[in-house]
This record gives C-alpha cells, structure tokens and sequence, in this order.
C-alpha cells in the first residue's frame, strides 16, 4: 500500500475522507461492549479539524498539541489521539488501531491510560465531534555523537483527531459511557444505537453538577457579571438538560 495509496484518498481536507472518518467513528463507537446507553453520535467539527491540521503540521512525533492549542470555542479544550506511520496508510488503520486498545481496557477497573487512552477518548460517550489532520513530516537522525545528520531524515506520517467535547476526564475514565440497553439515556433521540440529543457546550467548572443540585438559580439565573459568568463555566450544566454532556 504505503507509497502506492494516493494522499487525496486520506486526505481530510476532503469531504469524502471526512464521511469516512466520522463513519469509521460512529461505526466502533455503536460496538463497544459492555453494551452503552448513552453513546453519543459524531459528526464532524471544522474548527476541531482546523486545529488537528495546524498540529499534524508541527511534525511532532507523538506529542500531543497544548491545551491552547486544542481550545475551541464553547467546548474549551478538546481531546487529541495521535497515530504514526511511516508510510501513508488509510485513516481506517489508525482508527482501527486506537479502538483495538479495547483489548487491554476492562470496564469499570482502573486502567493504564497509556495503554488504553486512545480507545476510551474513542468511545468517550459525551464527546460528539471530530476533526482531523495528517501531514508528511521528516523525523530528525543523529549519530553515535548527537549530531544530526541531515541526508538521513525520516520521513512518517502524522495522524491526528481531535475530539469535542473532551474525554479522558480525571476520576472518570473506568466509565467512559453508561452501560446499559443501547439508547436506552435517549430513547426519543436514537439512530443506531447511538444518541442524536448532543449539547453543544462543556461545561469548563468540573464540579457543575454538584453546584446546579444545591444552588441550581445560583449557578444559572443570577443576572450580575459574576452570575453570567458562573452559567458560563457551567454552560453545559445550564443550558444542556434532557440532553447528553457529561
């Protein structure tokens, strides 16, 4: 494959690369086992992809973009999975890669999220949109004196998603969606065995929800700088009910 595959056929820029890559998401998302109820269908996000581009860019090797770097308005900063390949392969690989990860992860235990991150940001059940962005890169070759030696640079591809709203949150990663029959969080929103009822807003506070039960009006409905600027730390948490956020 490699040298042979096209890069218009893997790249994101165009609109059918983007059908796939949101198809390939939905796809193992719908799959995963245990069986999720909430289980958020994606779609694509151009800022998200905007960003993943701008980094695939940098040619980093397996080095995730700064949290500046991955901020997109109303969702804060989004997640990020990296794949790299020496050769150009289809976006399915490197999909298909992060979701084998599955393999090592166990529901509801604690997990090593160096093994198993790629897979749970995959499934996460709130995040909702994707973008992504490959690049042609050179890594840089040294010899035995740590000087570089420039006719034998190597050159990789490089894979990014990014994901909105962000998953991986810290406590929460031995349940990266509910279990249960599937759609059974959105009964009236389904397709699939994925939910439709998605929020467009994170909530940025982590403690949100905690605050909305004890001072719902407090968090919510104070109309005074500091009120409109808690509801917006909580945007999710306060605009988003009946639907899937969290």
């Amino acid at each position: 494959m490699g040298d042979m595959l096209p890069f218009k056929a893997i790249n994101p820029h165009r609109k059918r690369v983007q059908n796939k890559l949101v198809l390939y998401h939905n796809y193992y998302r719908s799959k995963v086992k245990p069986i999720a109820s909430n289980m958020l269908k994606m779609k694509w996000h151009k800022g998200a992809a905007r960003a993943a581009q701008k980094w695939a860019n940098k040619c980093e090797f397996l080095v995730h973009d700064s949290v500046v770097g991955r901020h997109i308005p109303n969702y804060g900063a989004c997640g990020q999975n990296i794949f790299i390949a020496s050769k150009k392969v289809p976006w399915f690989f490197a999909v298909e890669t992060w979701w084998l990860e599955k393999n090592e992860f166990k529901y509801g235990q604690k997990n090593n999220m160096t093994i198993v991150g790629h897979y749970t940001q995959l499934v996460w059940a709130a995040t909702h949109e994707v973008g992504c962005g490959l690049a042609k890169c050179y890594q840089k070759v040294y010899d035995n004196e740590q000087k570089e030696v420039l006719e034998k640079k190597r050159i990789f591809y490089n894979y990014i998603c990014n994901y909105c709203p962000i998953g991986n949150r810290p406590g929460r990663t031995t349940f990266p969606y509910k279990q249960g029959n599937p759609c059974s969080s959105c009964k009236k929103n389904c397709s699939k065995k994925l939910c439709l009822n998605t929020c467009e807003y994170a909530d940025i506070w982590a403690n949100c929800k905690q605050l909305y039960r004890m001072h719902p009006s407090w968090l919510c409905s104070t109309h005074t700088p500091k009120g409109r600027q808690r509801s917006q730390f909580c945007k999710a948490t306060c605009s988003c009910r009946n639907k899937i956020y969290d």
